[in-house]
């Protein structure tokens, strides 16, 4: 496939590109929720805030991408425009969706709209890392860390597992599907990553930082 963008591509197009990655993501993660089979690290967190304190599953998804964004920053981190759209965007729109997404409870539908979700995060990702905009909050904060020394791989191991933990504790969602992301989306990613266009050293490295609140 032909690069999704070439060099030297003019910012209204990267931004557009990034804009429609944000609605991706933002389509797969509500997909994930609804499906009620466990979400991503990241989003067992925003789904126990949603639990715990009572608020709108959009709020959470705004304001743990400010307290990734603060983290990372306070470590050294470094923003772009698109690590704003990131933070401003996905969490409103994620409301937009669940609002409109029936609920389900068969698992014979349910299963289909996990790996439905998990494809549209992983090509949401895909999209708006292309562009090179910034990267996602918990990106920042995971680049950060890697900075001070520590092996990225470890970096966000450790990240993820204190995630789930929290989440967990707040009753967020955890389950099969939990597993399933922590395991297959960075090989996903990758993949989509080298078919978008990406070098290989490239692909591989983002794709070991990407979250889909991110």
């Amino acid at each position: 496939m032909p690069a999704l963008l070439r060099p030297g591509a003019t910012m209204r197009r990267r931004v557009l590109v990034q804009l429609a990655g944000i609605v991706v993501i933002a389509t797969g993660v509500a997909l994930t929720i609804d499906a009620e089979l466990g979400v991503a690290p990241y989003d067992v967190v925003t789904t126990g805030m949603h639990q715990r304190l009572h608020m709108s599953i959009a709020l959470a998804a705004v304001l743990l991408p400010i307290v990734f964004l603060a983290a990372g920053l306070l470590l050294g981190g470094r923003v772009g425009l698109g690590t704003l759209f990131d933070v401003a965007l996905i969490g409103p729109l994620l409301g937009a969706i669940l609002a409109v997404l029936p609920e389900v409870h068969a698992l014979a539908v349910r299963i289909p709209m996990y790996a439905a979700g998990f494809s549209c995060i992983t090509v949401g990702i895909g999209l708006v890392i292309v562009p090179d905009l910034g990267a996602g909050p918990a990106e920042v904060l995971m680049l950060a860390v890697a900075g001070k020394g520590i092996r990225l791989a470890l970096a966000r191991s450790a990240i993820e597992a204190v995630l789930v933990l929290v989440g967990w504790a707040m009753r967020g969602q955890v389950g099969v599907g939990t597993l399933v992301f922590a395991v297959l989306i960075g090989p996903a990613l990758r993949r989509t990553l080298t078919w978008f266009g990406v070098a290989p050293d490239k692909a591989a490295t983002r794709s070991d930082t990407a979250s889909p609140g991110a």
